[in-house]
């Protein structure tokens, strides 16, 4: 009888370990999610970033996005999206180049950084500076980014900095003066006249 109670007890301590994990999960999957459509949903979200990969290429810039519209700055470009044409302005050279957004969304380089929720294991824990999600590739997943570590603020889920693994190498990407919401759709309509004396370049 003693031993088929211990028996009992050891198999619902087991259960509720993995009822735990399975909560942990949950909301790990749940606030990582609102993270991310924070930079990719309709609501729109503007900030400044620094990327490092491995130290050997460093870029530090300024974007702000809201559904298929963007603007974004980096050293001697400036990129004006607004879903159907795409000028990328290089102010050193004087020119601008005209881009069709649904043709460069294909790129190669664009696909590795591809996310898909459903493909990852996921769990959360409390950090001095936040809450930290980590994002593990399930076996067999045909995924770019093998391991995702994310720093959130607690509240609002805003980024603060995002480890990626894609195949053996990471890349770092901290965030700062992150704003989601109340972004105005003239930002992303580009001013022809202030660059009127500019080179233009078609590449559609």
């Amino acid at each position: 009888m003693k031993k088929a109670l211990l028996i009992c007890l050891i198999i619902l301590s087991h259960l509720s370990a993995i009822a735990q994990d399975n909560a942990n999960a949950r909301q790990a999957k749940r606030v990582f999610n609102t993270a991310w459509n924070h930079i990719y949903g309709q609501e729109g979200v503007k900030f400044n970033y620094k990327i490092n990969i491995l130290g050997l290429y460093k870029e530090e810039g300024y974007s702000c996005n809201k559904g298929k519209k963007s603007i974004s700055e980096h050293k001697n470009t400036i990129i004006y999206d607004n879903g159907d044409l795409k000028h990328i302005v290089r102010p050193n050279k004087q020119i601008v180049e005209l881009h069709d957004p649904k043709v460069n969304k294909s790129d190669d380089k664009l696909q590795m950084f591809k996310f898909e929720p459903d493909s990852y294991n996921y769990s959360i824990a409390k950090d001095p500076d936040g809450l930290l999600v980590t994002l593990d590739a399930k076996p067999g997943a045909k995924v770019k980014m093998k391991k995702i570590i994310a720093l959130l603020s607690e509240g609002k889920y805003y980024p603060k900095k995002l480890r990626i693994k894609v195949s053996i190498f990471w890349c770092t990407i901290t965030f700062s003066d992150f704003q989601a919401g109340n972004i105005d759709d003239r930002i992303f309509v580009y001013p022809k006249e202030k660059y009127s004396n500019y080179k233009v370049i078609d590449k559609r």
